[in-house]
């Protein structure tokens, strides 16, 4: 397998595309991804780069006189996104710059982050009080020459208490989803250390929210590989 990637790497450092790589050493794109990231291939590759001798005429020629190498000024040919560039907003392409560094493990993470901090906030937001806690919310407002009526709509205790419990069912189903497809790709060869005890983290802080509020549905259960009743966190 060494002297594989050795030979990948090799190609990559050329420039050969990542499809052609793959095709070549019959590997997947997410592989390649993996082993460039890891090994900071990339870096390599612009150090190289920076290394190489800038091109142009002999010295002396007056072809070069008044031109200092590349496309004109304004040509796309050179443009790291192509026709991205010429649709999507700068703060866009920032993005995009970004999440192509990442792998698809760290992508999918990122989602789990996300989901689970809106279902914290939601706590908050949707927190009811007791059985007598009733909203008034202004529902519409119909002026006329004279007068103006306002609408107000009654939100009591337990259709908000209802309300939330299903938004939640739903928000923790699909982070269970997500999970677990996080932990199907913690057995391939793509995942580090660091990404597993990720999951293993959350799921404790999971336990931990049930405990402050037993009221609270929260059921996450997913089976890693390697996890057995030893490693288990103390509940």
């Amino acid at each position: 397998m060494d002297e594989i990637k050795d030979q990948v790497k090799k190609d990559y450092l050329l420039g050969m595309k990542y499809n052609k790589i793959c095709e070549k050493y019959n590997l997947s794109i997410n592989t390649l991804k993996s082993w460039v990231k890891r090994y900071n291939w990339s870096k390599e590759k612009k150090e190289g780069a920076h290394k190489e001798k800038k091109r142009g005429a002999p010295k002396g020629n007056k072809n070069a006189l008044g031109n200092d190498g590349g496309a004109p000024f304004g040509n796309k040919n050179a443009e790291k996104h192509g026709l991205f560039s010429k649709y999507l907003p700068q703060d866009t392409l920032d993005i995009i710059d970004e999440i192509q560094k990442k792998d698809p493990l760290d992508l999918l993470w990122d989602q789990i982050v996300i989901q689970y901090s809106a279902i914290i906030r939601a706590q908050k937001i949707m927190y009811v009080k007791d059985q007598n806690d009733l909203s008034k919310v202004l529902k519409r407002t119909i002026e006329s020459e004279n007068i103006s009526e306002k609408e107000y709509e009654l939100q009591f205790a337990w259709d908000k208490q209802a309300n939330f419990l299903q938004a939640q069912s739903r928000a923790m189903a699909e982070l269970r989803n997500l999970i677990s497809k996080y932990s199907e790709l913690l057995n391939t060869d793509l995942a580090t250390e660091e990404q597993k005890l990720r999951i293993q983290k959350i799921k404790v802080d999971i336990e931990r929210l049930k405990e402050d509020d037993p009221n609270k549905i929260v059921n996450i259960n997913v089976k890693l590989a390697g996890d057995n009743d030893e490693n288990k966190p103390d509940s």
